[in-house]
């Protein structure tokens, strides 16, 4: 019996959509799943031998037996009850978005560490997303290039390449914009009482986005 479309994780759907395109082993997943996928949905290379495992017990997925010479490999499959389960899925009620972001986390805790902690943090979080674009903007240029690995998808890479692209320049910049705000902090305790003025004004987009917003009945 088929698993119900809503007990499927993101993950699997992700799966059947590669498998969409063309049969994989689950080496060959594991290669898709890394070039950019993981920056859209971290978890998807967590697990992912045990989601082909279940789309294949739920009926989803078919499995056969690939040789070269003496060695042999899984070669996995969506069926029509996979391409269905898929199709529905995309009918169903979008999740807001979210996303991991380790340094974020360290700028929230850095009252517990130094300022040239949170300097460190920042310049890495620039570094980083820096390196994140430049793979992007790889990316593209192959797709520009070649068609891509999916070329009867190019289009619709090049709208999620046209975020990941927008993402890490919005990183870039709130980075710049930090170390400028943090500039002539004498620490990171004590401008939550010393620098009002400066905190309300970072806060401030913040607040008029609320005020817009409620205004039009949101």
């Amino acid at each position: 019996m088929p698993v119900p479309e809503r007990e499927l994780s993101t993950t699997a759907y992700l799966t059947l959509g590669l498998l969409a395109a063309r049969d994989w082993s689950a080496y060959q997943l594991a290669e898709q799943l890394g070039r950019g996928v993981a920056e859209l949905w971290p978890s998807a290379d967590r697990g992912r031998y045990a989601v082909l495992n279940r789309l294949r017990d739920a009926g989803f997925v078919d499995t056969r037996q690939e040789h070269t010479g003496k060695r042999a490999r899984t070669i996995y499959s969506i069926t029509p009850e996979g391409r269905a389960a898929l199709t529905q899925w995309l009918t169903t009620p979008v999740r807001p978005p979210s996303f991991e972001f380790e340094g974020m986390v360290r700028v929230l805790l850095s009252d517990q560490g130094s300022l040239d902690d949170l300097r460190s943090t920042l310049a890495q979080t620039r570094e980083r997303a820096l390196a994140q674009r430049g793979l992007f903007a790889r990316y593209a240029a192959f797709i520009s290039a070649t068609g891509g690995t999916f070329p009867e998808r190019k289009h619709l890479f090049a709208l999620a390449n046209t975020f990941m692209i927008g993402h890490y320049d919005h990183i870039l910049a709130w980075a710049d914009w930090a170390e400028q705000q943090i500039a002539d902090w004498p620490d990171t305790v004590t401008p939550a009482t010393a620098r009002g003025d400066q905190v309300s004004d970072m806060l401030a987009p913040g607040r008029e986005a609320w005020e817009s917003g409620h205004a039009d009945g949101e």
